[in-house]
């Protein structure tokens, strides 16, 4: 759950319901369904008009968004990449499809998939690239609908006050009971209109766009982490040049990679196979030319022997 936006609802409810109740003492006053009828009756109306219906469905998913924390994983995602640029320097292509098959976030194991198929760096960058610009569009058009509302808001609620004032005009003379109820009308829609407008659909809106920049930055993170991997770039490499996504105080949380033991174990690897396929005949000779040395130089001990007993 988001602290803040929670926060924020209920300092804005106190604020705005402590001025109503001191300012009025009854605060059925500052209610006012017909005004309310009208500035989110007009706000949907014309949102409706704006977008198509698939849009509007996933405001419920944005809404959503806005309640869940702020922090995205970043740290669990330079750890796994930093794992992987361990795999690809051991040359482990079966265990990189293990990680792909058991990955969960569709982003990374796409990426994933091109890596092993080979694709070309520039190549992978390109179609990743691709991918962020969508999401990020997309997602930016569920904060467009906010936005939309929110210009809403203040222009119906002076289509209320328009309507109440017609309404006290119309009565002035003939009907002065009326006169009350349309100035509550007319007052009322305007201060709907800039409550909603500034007190849920603009801070909803730069809430989602947040939300949407952080995942921007994770989804460009993991295109630069799995460029550094087919590079087959060291691993301690890779995690030094991805933290700098992250904020200085969360460096510390990061896993350090050991990649002199990573370097001593490929080498030792390197070794054993040029030893399992050395050329046979070759070890052959190099067996005899021992055995030659050996025997020339147990000739010359016993000439050397020979030459000091004479």
């Amino acid at each position: 759950m988001n602290i803040s936006t929670l926060i924020g609802i209920a300092i804005g409810l106190l604020v705005v319901g402590t001025a109503i109740f001191n300012s009025a003492g009854n605060p059925s006053l500052f209610w006012n369904p017909n005004g309310l009828a009208i500035v989110l009756g007009g706000v949907f109306a014309a949102t409706f008009i704006c977008y198509p219906l698939s849009d509007i469905r996933n405001l419920l998913s944005s809404l959503s968004k806005v309640l869940r924390k702020d922090d995205l994983p970043s740290q669990h995602y330079i750890n796994a990449l930093v794992q992987l640029a361990k795999l690809s320097m051991a040359k482990s292509p079966l265990k990189l499809e293990q990680e792909m098959q058991t990955e969960q976030n569709y982003f990374l194991k796409d990426g994933l998939r091109m890596l092993i198929d080979q694709y070309p760096a520039a190549k992978l960058r390109h179609i990743m690239t691709i991918s962020i610009n969508n999401t990020v569009d997309r997602e930016l058009s569920e904060a467009a609908i906010f936005r939309t509302m929110a210009r809403f808001s203040p222009a119906f609620g002076m289509v209320g006050t328009l309507i109440g004032l017609i309404v006290m005009f119309q009565n002035l003379g003939s009907n002065p009971g009326v006169i009350g109820g349309a100035i509550g009308v007319a007052m009322m829609s305007t201060l709907y209109g800039l409550l909603f407008a500034n007190l849920i659909f603009n801070p909803i809106a730069v809430k989602v766009e947040r939300k949407i920049e952080d995942r921007e930055r994770l989804m460009r993170l993991i295109m630069e982490g799995l460029l550094l991997v087919s590079n087959r770039t060291p691993p301690q490499i890779v995690r030094d040049e991805l933290k700098g996504f992250l904020p200085t105080g969360k460096w510390t949380d990061l896993k350090v990679i050991p990649v002199d033991a990573l370097k001593k174990k490929k080498t030792a690897k390197a070794h054993k196979k040029n030893l399992t396929k050395a050329d046979p005949d070759q070890a052959e000779k190099t067996d005899l030319l021992k055995q030659r040395r050996a025997r020339l130089s147990k000739q010359r001990a016993a000439i050397n022997a020979k030459k000091a007993t004479g």
